[in-house]
C-alpha cells in the first residue's frame, strides 16, 4: 500500500475520531438494550433452558448486534460529507485509486465498532459475563462483531454510493432490525412455541451470530451455530466490500 493510501486511511480514522457521533450511537443503543432487556425479561433466567450463566449471558449477544447496527452507516455518511464539501471530487480527480477512496472510511469505521465492542465485552465481563472458553472465547466474540460490522458497513456504503442519497445508507439497518424478532433474540429455541417462528429462524442469518455468541459465553448452544455463523459471514462480508469497491465505479461527482 503506498503513502497516498495510507494517508486516505488514516485521515478516516482521525476523521471519525473528531466526529464519533455514529459509534457512540452504537454504543449507547447497545447498552440501552442490554441493561432494559436484562432488567425487564431477566427474571425467567433460573430456567433450565439457561444455564448456570442466566438471562445475562442470553441477551448479551444483542448488544454486540445493535452496536453496529447504530454506526454502520457511519462510513456512508463520511463519504456523503466529502461529497457535498467538495472535497472528495478533488480526490476523485487525483491519480489515487477509487477503491481506496471508499475503502478508507470503511476501514475506520470498522476498527471503531471493533474497539466499542472491546468495550462491551470488557462492561459485561465487570458485570459477571461468562466465557467458555477463557480468551477463546473472547476472540471468537470479537471476530463476530468485526464480520458482522464489516457486511453491514460494507452494503450500506455501496447502497449510498449507487443512490447517491446518504439517507439509503440506513437501508441495510430498517432490512437487519425485523430480523431481530423473527429469531431466538429473546427466548431460546426450546421456549418458543410457535412453529412458524422456528422454521423462520434456521434461515435467518441473525439466528446464528446470536446463537455462535451464546454458545462462546455459556455453551447454552451448539458448536454448529458457531461454524455457520463464522462460513456465513465472512462470505458476507467479503460480498459486502466487494459491492462496495464496485460501487465507486458509479460514483458521479
Amino acid at each position: 500500500m503506498n503513502q497516498a493510501n495510507t494517508l486516505l486511511i488514516i485521515r478516516g480514522i482521525v476523521k471519525l475520531v473528531k466526529q464519533p457521533s455514529a459509534p457512540l450511537m452504537g454504543f449507547g443503543m447497545s447498552l440501552f438494550f442490554l441493561v432494559v432487556y436484562n432488567a425487564g425479561i431477566g427474571g425467567i433466567g433460573f430456567l433450565d433452558q439457561f444455564g448456570d450463566a442466566g438471562y445475562f449471558a442470553f441477551i448479551f449477544p444483542i448488544s454486540i448486534i445493535s452496536l453496529a447496527m447504530g454506526s454502520s452507516a457511519g462510513a456512508a455518511q463520511t463519504l456523503n460529507a466529502d461529497m457535498q464539501s467538495g472535497y472528495f471530487k478533488r480526490l476523485y480527480l487525483s491519480p489515487v485509486p477509487r477503491w481506496v477512496l471508499v475503502f478508507a472510511p470503511m476501514i475506520a469505521d470498522t476498527l471503531s465498532t471493533f474497539l466499542f465492542s472491546v468495550i462491551l465485552v470488557a462492561v459485561g465481563a465487570i458485570f459477571g459475563l461468562p466465557f467458555l472458553f477463557g480468551i477463546w472465547s473472547v476472540l471468537g466474540i470479537l471476530l463476530l462483531s468485526l464480520l458482522w460490522s464489516l457486511s453491514l458497513c460494507g452494503f450500506s456504503t455501496g447502497i449510498m454510493l449507487r443512490t447517491g442519497q446518504h439517507q439509503s445508507a440506513a437501508v441495510v439497518t430498517n432490512i437487519v432490525f425485523p430480523l431481530l424478532f423473527l429469531s431466538t433474540t429473546y427466548l431460546p429455541r426450546e421456549l418458543i412455541t410457535s412453529k412458524w417462528l422456528l422454521a423462520v429462524s434456521w434461515f435467518n442469518p441473525v439466528t446464528y451470530i446470536l446463537e455462535g455468541n451464546r454458545f462462546l459465553l455459556a455453551g447454552t448452544s451448539s458448536a454448529m451455530f458457531l461454524f455457520w455463523a463464522v462460513v456465513i459471514f465472512t462470505v458476507l462480508s467479503v460480498a459486502s466490500v466487494f459491492f462496495a469497491l464496485g460501487s465507486s465505479r458509479k460514483i458521479k461527482v
